[in-house]
This record gives structure tokens, C-alpha cells and sequence, in this order.
């Protein structure tokens, strides 16, 4: 029983009334299958005086011979056979052991706990998430979707997903992926009767929906056709961190807002939004995953990470593309509604026939 190359167990131990080196215990079940040094030395690539050297060594910890040695034969002594029996046993429960190691490297396996954005979540996360666990069906998945900025080391947790510009901690290691640059969008009637804007000083002081932001003068930062910086202020008419809800109040006419191509392009395509200097963009949205730099990456969150890799582009372009975009019902119907009134004001009261409101 050949197993695996001796080599590896230079530092094991085993316990067992003296200290055995598992070389040794190899060396020897080596030289018994193959039934002579010369033949031991064939199968393992090693030299005789090696074989020689680690038997002598195995006898003399033993204090007992288990094999009788001739120039031209050798023959294992009625124990050396017992013992022989006996470290099958051990050589094959050590490999066993090892080979558990094994599997646990080329398998990856456990608990993976994921903090992101709620949006990003559900419309880009959710559809891989679920062909990464069919993919690997040892791994589980624990993902807390919300806009509060954890902390992953005093949090606990293996990956945190950010978005925002800059990601500065010493105790993080971040990489990032550059998802898309984001468009100036306006709702289809909120520029009726005037002529759409030209230029980023047509913009100046227009109504705009937008998340929070430092300072006291709100502004978009764009990019023009030559990669120049344009700062183009407006009016924050809506603030929120939800971009979901920013969504909404562009297409009920409330303002201008700078959000991702693949969130609006079906409403752009549809003429429900326009798109606004359509030479312009802002920056790079770049999600950045982060984790703790002492802890390092588990073999799990490893193979996440390189899944998300080869699967997030191709997942922002089939949301642009319209294919597989959030359905938006129910309860943001009812956030749309109240976003007109914001916009232009309570519609007038209905009356049936009879004088009833209707």
C-alpha cells in the first residue's frame, strides 16, 4: 500500500509508547509490499541507503528486528508482519486524514455572511446568488440587505459591499468592480413646453432629486465629451438614499436625477424618461467588496468573489438590456402617486352624477 510521497510527514509524529516518525513507518510498509529494498526503490524514487537508513532507524527506536537482511534477500520476521498489519492501519487512517484536508481546500464549504445595498441585492445579487449556491451546495449564504454602513471587522462580517467613492480603513482590503456611469434623466412631460436643455448651464437651478450629500450647495458632477469635469447645480427637490425612490420621482416629473443606465433604460426606451446631454456622464460606479485584512478570505468567500468576477458584467448588461429588470408594483405605485402630488400638486376631486365624490 504505496500512499502518499513520504516527504510530507518530515515533522509528524505519532504517540504510541515511543515517538515514531511516519517516514519511517512509510519507508518500511515500502519495502515489505515490494519485497526488497532494490524494488522499494524503484517504486518511490528514492535510494537504497535512503530505504536502509530509515528501516535501521524504525528497528533501532523498536529495539527489535523486523526484518533479517542478507546481501542477496530479506525476509520480515513473523512480528515485523504484525507490525507491517499494524501501520497499514496508521499510514492509511493518516492519509484519510490528509485527504479530508484535501477535500476541504478543493471544496469550498461554511457559512459566507454578505452585507450590500438593498437595490443592488435585489436586482443584481439575488438571480446570482442563487446559481452560486446551486453551483457550490456546501456553501450558505446569510445576506443583510440594507443601507446602513456596517463595519465588517466589528460586525462580523466576510464580504460588505460599498458604493460610495472612496473606501479608506487600514483594516480592509477592497476590491472593486467598475458596474457603469451613471445619466443625467428627466421624466417625459417634466421639460413640456420648454426646450430640452442644450448644455450643462441649462441645467443650472433646476428641480433635482438626489441622494444626501455634504455641503450646502447640491450639484451633479459629470463628465463631458473630452473627459472634462462639469459641475452643473440644482435644486434638491427629493433627497433620499433609496434610488429606487429617486427613480420614481423622475418619472413623476418631480425633478432631474443622475442615476445608473441599467435602472432607467426601459423607461428610456419606453419614452417615459429622456435622457438629458446625452454627451455627458458621470463617474465610474464602482461597487467595492471589502473584508477584513486580518482575517483574510475564506476558501467560500474566495470563490464568491471570483464568481461575481466572471458574472457582473454580463448582469448589468442584461438589466440595460431590459431582460431581467426589478418589477416595480404595489407599494411603489402608491410612492409614484404621491411623488405627483409633490410635483404638481393634489389632484382636483371626482364627483359622480349624483354630487358624490366618486
Amino acid at each position: 500500500m504505496i500512499l502518499h510521497n513520504p516527504s510530507s510527514y518530515s515533522d509528524e509524529r505519532l504517540q504510541g509508547g515511543a515517538m515514531f516518525d511516519l517516514n519511517n513507518l512509510y519507508y518500511y510498509a515500502a519495502i515489505v509490499e515490494a519485497g526488497s529494498l532494490s524494488g522499494a526503490s524503484r517504486v518511490l524514487g528514492v535510494t537504497k541507503s535512503l530505504l536502509s537508513q530509515h528501516l535501521a532507524r524504525l528497528e533501532r527506536e523498536l529495539g527489535v528486528a523486523l526484518i533479517q537482511r542478507t546481501t542477496r534477500t530479506l525476509k520480515v520476521t513473523p512480528l515485523g508482519i504484525e507490525f507491517y498489519r499494524r501501520c497499514q492501519a496508521v499510514l492509511a487512517e493518516v492519509e484519510r486524514a490528509r485527504m479530508l484536508i484535501d477535500d476541504e481546500r478543493d471544496t469550498p464549504r461554511g457559512t459566507l455572511r454578505i452585507s450590500c445595498p438593498v437595490l443592488f441585492a435585489q436586482v443584481m445579487l439575488a438571480p446570482l446568488m442563487g446559481r452560486f449556491l446551486r453551483e457550490h451546495p456546501q456553501i450558505e449564504l446569510i445576506v443583510d440587505a440594507s443601507y446602513r454602513d456596517v463595519d465588517p471587522v466589528g460586525d462580523g462580517y466576510d464580504l460588505a459591499f460599498r458604493t460610495q467613492p472612496d473606501v479608506s480603513d487600514s483594516r480592509l482590503v477592497v476590491k472593486s468592480f467598475g458596474v457603469d456611469h451613471p445619466v443625467l434623466v428627466a421624466g417625459a412631460g417634466y421639460f413640456a413646453g420648454r426646450p430640452p436643455p442644450r448644455n450643462p448651464e441649462d441645467l443650472a437651478g433646476v428641480h433635482g432629486a438626489a441622494p444626501p450629500a455634504p455641503g450646502a450647495h447640491p450639484h451633479w458632477d459629470m463628465l463631458g465629451p473630452d473627459g472634462a469635469a462639469v459641475s452643473i447645480p440644482h435644486r434638491a427637490r427629493l433627497v433620499s438614499a433609496d434610488i429606487l425612490v429617486l427613480r420614481e420621482a423622475v418619472l413623476a416629473d418631480v425633478g432631474v436625477a443622475l442615476l445608473p443606465l441599467p435602472l432607467c433604460s426601459d423607461a428610456l426606451a419606453d419614452g417615459r424618461m429622456i435622457r438629458l446631454l446625452p454627451d455627458h456622464h458621470g463617474a465610474m460606479v464602482n461597487l467595492h467588496v471589502v473584508y477584513p485584512s486580518m482575517r483574510g478570505l475564506s476558501h467560500a468567500a474566495r470563490c464568491f468573489l471570483d464568481y461575481l468576477g466572471e458574472h457582473l458584467t454580463s448582469r448589468v448588461q442584461d438589466v440595460a438590456n431590459g431582460s431581467l429588470l426589478l418589477e416595480i408594483g404595489g407599494a411603489m405605485h402608491e410612492t409614484t402617486e404621491a411623488l405627483a402630488v409633490i410635483a404638481h400638486g393634489p389632484a382636483a376631486p371626482r364627483f359622480g352624477n349624483d354630487g358624490r365624490p366618486a
